[in-house]
């Protein structure tokens, strides 16, 4: 039977549940990740503009309505953004689905607002600050490679150190992102690598989701629910 202790309770149960799955999955990720970049740090080096590209072009009309991630909804821990709202472009970088978000400026570079995007429908375009850089692929990098990348110690510190700007409103740009060293990893360990990123990503996709539905639900009835304007038995019926 749907009540407002049951509502409570299957928000308040699945979405820490869900959450504590995302983390635990992302920390695998992250942590297989730096094994590589670690263990292969001696060999050839490529920079991260010849197998990526840095703000992409994305074609989004002014005008037109389109899911925006803000700053604030990009997420310090985590790749799945902590929401977005729908409202005309009129500016901003622009950002499709394979899509890693960074913010560049100063504080949200170095407190970690990092998003992968993997929610949006087949060529749809999105957009967001004019704070971001967007990394994609080009090359046979998986997308998810490069989120796991722009979460790397050793990357954010390299952004982080080569911001410029006057003080508290310091940048990196995306050209200093593009050359950004990392070692060539053998092809058979970087497959099985990617190919565990792709479904990591997925799998937080889906939790993440699933949590936000909840709490959309949550939202709507509990204080229905609470004033008595929608009654237990309307949800039974």
């Amino acid at each position: 039977m749907i009540n407002k202790n049951s509502i409570y309770y299957t928000h308040h149960h699945f979405a820490p549940q869900n959450k504590h799955r995302n983390d635990n999955l992302e920390q695998q990720a992250q942590a297989w990740l730096n094994e590589l970049l670690n263990k292969y740090a001696d060999s050839t080096t490529v920079l991260i503009h010849e197998i990526a590209e840095i703000n992409p072009k994305r074609n989004l009309s002014k005008g037109t309505s389109a899911k925006c991630i803000e700053m604030a909804n990009l997420p310090t821990m985590g790749s799945f953004p902590n929401g977005w709202i729908e409202k005309e472009y009129n500016g901003g970088m622009k950002f499709r689905n394979g899509d890693t978000l960074i913010a560049r400026i100063t504080p949200c570079l170095e407190n970690g607002k990092t998003a992968f995007i993997n929610f949006l429908d087949k060529d749809e375009i999105a957009y967001g600050s004019t704070e971001y850089i967007v990394i994609s692929t080009k090359s046979n990098y998986s997308s998810s490679f490069f989120y796991f990348l722009a979460r790397n110690h050793d990357f954010v510190d390299y952004a982080v150190k080569n911001m410029n700007g006057s003080s508290g409103r310091q940048r990196v740009s995306g050209d200093t992102i593009g050359k950004y060293r990392i070692p060539v990893i053998p092809r058979e360990k970087l497959e099985s690598f990617m190919s565990h990123a792709e479904i990591t990503l997925k799998t937080i996709k889906d939790n993440s989701l699933q949590n936000m539905r909840l709490s959309m639900i949550r939202d709507a009835l509990l204080p229905k629910l609470m004033s008595g304007e929608l009654k237990v038995n309307d949800l039974n019926s």
